[in-house]
Parts: structure tokens; sequence; C-alpha cells
């Protein structure tokens, strides 16, 4: 049975914390959350600042920044981010790889593997809240897969989603991004990271978001995600 998930990697910040007016508040797509919160582990360690941040997919994430004032900057796909109009500038943070991971049971060498019929479930983010969704379906179609996969694509909000699915072993494959699939280390089976050319290109960025008074932790932090530090977490989540 595909059991439904909780969105337990959510969380959503109902109230501002007391400390909101000096510290900082960054709404950030669920499949980033781990280079995130070790980037805001890493900041709060360098200055005297507090910062925290919530997850979901992006459409949570627009929901989050449109309804909470306090929250000042973005992080997630700029592809996603543009078109929301929140923000006043982009400072880029990486570049996004998708990776096609197979369940334990199943071997995996190519996307084209995704055809044969031991493959009965294949779990995609949502294509319209998730970059790596639209990247993964994008990369379906030119690769002229389209018809032989349709049946068995399952879309999930998240990318995190998308893993636990495949840790237990509930689908057969799945389509995530090399941050989730850096991390699930000896969990799951065959691993491919798909071509960069087989889908649009995904740059993750740190929105600065218009009509949010700037304080002294914002401008800290996106000084912060320039340094070597920053950049050294970055690349060891994979991007």
């Amino acid at each position: 049975m595909f059991r439904p998930l909780l969105l337990g990697c959510v969380a959503v910040m109902l109230a501002a914390p007391s400390w909101a007016g000096d510290g900082l508040l960054i709404a950030a797509g669920a499949g980033y959350r781990k280079p995130v919160l070790e980037l805001l582990q890493a900041f709060t360690s360098a200055t005297p600042f507090k910062a925290e941040a919530s997850f979901g997919n992006m459409k949570q994430v627009e929901v989050q920044a449109r309804q909470n004032p306090e929250i000042r900057l973005l992080v997630g796909d700029k592809a996603f981010l543009q078109p929301m109009q929140l923000a006043q500038r982009f400072e880029p943070l990486g570049t996004g790889r998708l990776v096609l991971v197979a369940s334990k049971a199943h071997g995996l060498k190519t996307i084209a593997d995704l055809a044969q019929p031991q493959f009965k479930r294949i779990a995609v983010p949502d294509r319209s809240k998730a970059v790596y969704g639209k990247a993964a379906f994008t990369c379906i179609q030119r690769s002229g897969l389209d018809a032989a996969l349709a049946s068995k694509l399952i879309e999930v909000a998240t990318v995190p989603q998308v893993t636990t699915y495949l840790v237990t072993g509930e689908v057969d494959a799945g389509f995530i991004n090399a941050t989730e699939a850096l991390a699930l280390k000896d969990k799951v089976g065959d691993r491919v990271e798909i071509a960069a050319d087989c889908h649009d290109p995904i740059e993750l960025s740190l929105a600065v978001l218009l009509d949010r008074e700037p304080n002294a932790a914002t401008q800290a932090f996106v000084a912060f995600i320039a340094s070597p530090q920053a950049r050294q977490v970055m690349q060891r989540h994979g991007l």
C-alpha cells in the first residue's frame, strides 16, 4: 500500500520569535534543508545573530513569504523564485544537480532502464512545485520515455518525500537532487547523475525580499554566503 506522508519536513512559522527584528528568518525549499541548516549553524557560530529557517515546497515557501513579513530571505531555485516577484535581487548559491536513484532491490545504469518491467513505481517531486520535478519530467520527455513511463510515475510534494519512499522501498526508483543523494549513502541502490543538458539549468539562489526592513543580520548573512566557509558547505552538499 502506498502510504501518504505527513509533511514533517515543513516547519511553518505561525508567529515570529521575539528576537525577529534583530535576527534572521529564512524560508527555503525542502530539498535544501541539510545545507541551509548547516549554513545557519555556521553563521550563528561566526556572528552574534540568531537565525531560523522554515522548509516546504516552493508554493509553501511563497505562501510563507507573503504571510510573514519577518521573513527576509528565500532559498530556492531561481526559476521558481523569480516569477513570485517578491525579490529585489538574487545572490547565487550553487548549481543544482538532478540524480536518479534506485531502491536497493534494483540495479540501474541509465535513465532508459526505467522502461524495464521491474521498475513499476517511480517517484518524482511535483513538477509544479519543485524544480527537480520539473527537471525530471523535462528529461523524461527529452529522452523519449514519456509513453513508457506514463503509468509508472508518482508525483509527491517534495524531494525529501521521494527520498523517504526510496529508503522504505515503497518505490523502485526516484528523482532527487544531489544533496539528498549524498545524504542517503548506503540506504539505497544505484544512482545515476542526470546529464545537465537533459533539463533546463537549476540555479540555486538566495532571494533578498522587497519591502522588508533591512537589518544587520540580513546584511551579515548575504555577506556570509560569499565566504569560503559557506562555499565549502555548499560543495559538501553537492552544490
